[in-house]
């Protein structure tokens, strides 16, 4: 048996060739996994969307059939001429009207956000005559909770006040909601600088490591609560992006079984504004 000689020439070709092969066969690997990747999120994306729109519609059917109560017992109560029942139903039907009113309120927002068209009415005002009218506002609905101020500034801040103010009662109403069994919340306000620091401390289920850093998404409800607490899963996006488009940050600290604090940092003058 007599060897061939090597020719490198063509040895180098078929090396090259092999590589090339090997190269190509890699790539469409990873353009396949991006495409399954893609596929995947997609379909959670829809799931998400389908699971938001179910909940969604029963948030909204409940203060409407609670409504619709309360309708039929004030005609039977005017029948009657029980002017106190009357004024009872009639407050009931408000505190459901109002619900229905924030519902709306937050698909609407998140419409404007998605369509880019959430404007901003940017003034300087008092962060702390603002969490004056807050605390109110939450002491009105929820006389039972001690909410309790650390902190102050004397720094009045350029940013939309109302929005502002949505983001912070949005905490405090979570805070409440996700505090069964406790009666008291805090807010810390701190100057740092050029910024301002709120968050809003509670004392009740806290959350698990790997579910904070998705609490700010679109839809995301986490899932141990999802079935105790209603809510449709967009409050803390919506807050997100409206401190996010005054130049600021959000965030979570949180332990199980210990609570949270959600916290936004803002810059004083956020005259820049984010898309």
């Amino acid at each position: 048996y007599i060897t061939k000689p090597v020719d490198m020439s063509v040895l180098l070709l078929k090396v090259k060739t092999f590589y090339r092969i090997y190269e190509q066969n890699r790539k469409l690997i990873e353009i396949q996994k991006a495409l399954l990747d893609e596929i995947e999120f997609r379909r959670q994306a829809e799931r998400k969307k389908d699971e938001f729109i179910s909940i969604a519609s029963h948030e909204l059917k409940t203060p409407l059939t609670s409504v619709k109560g309360y309708m039929q017992l004030l005609e039977r109560s005017i029948d009657k001429g029980d002017t106190n029942t009357v004024k009872r139903h009639l407050g009931k039907a408000q505190i459901q009207l109002e619900k229905l009113n924030e519902l709306i309120a937050d698909l609407l927002d998140i419409s404007k956000i998605e369509s880019g068209k959430l404007k901003f009415n940017k003034k300087y005002f008092s962060i702390d005559e603002l969490l004056d009218n807050v605390v109110d506002i939450i002491h009105q609905s929820n006389p039972e909770f001690k909410i309790i101020r650390n902190g102050a500034s004397s720094q009045e801040i350029y940013a939309d006040e109302m929005r502002i103010e949505q983001v912070i009662i949005n905490f405090l109403t979570n805070a409440i909601k996700y505090s069964p069994g406790t009666d008291e919340i805090h807010i810390n306000l701190d100057n740092r600088g050029d910024q301002i620091y709120l968050g809003v401390r509670d004392f009740g289920i806290g959350i698990e490591p790997e579910q904070q850093k998705s609490v700010f998404d679109k839809f995301y409800r986490v899932e141990e609560t999802a079935i105790h607490f209603q809510g449709l899963g967009i409050g803390l996006y919506i807050s997100s992006e409206i401190i996010k488009r005054h130049g600021g940050e959000v965030g979570v600290k949180s332990k199980l079984k210990e609570g949270s604090e959600f916290y936004f940092v803002l810059p004083v003058d956020s005259g820049l504004e984010i898309d």
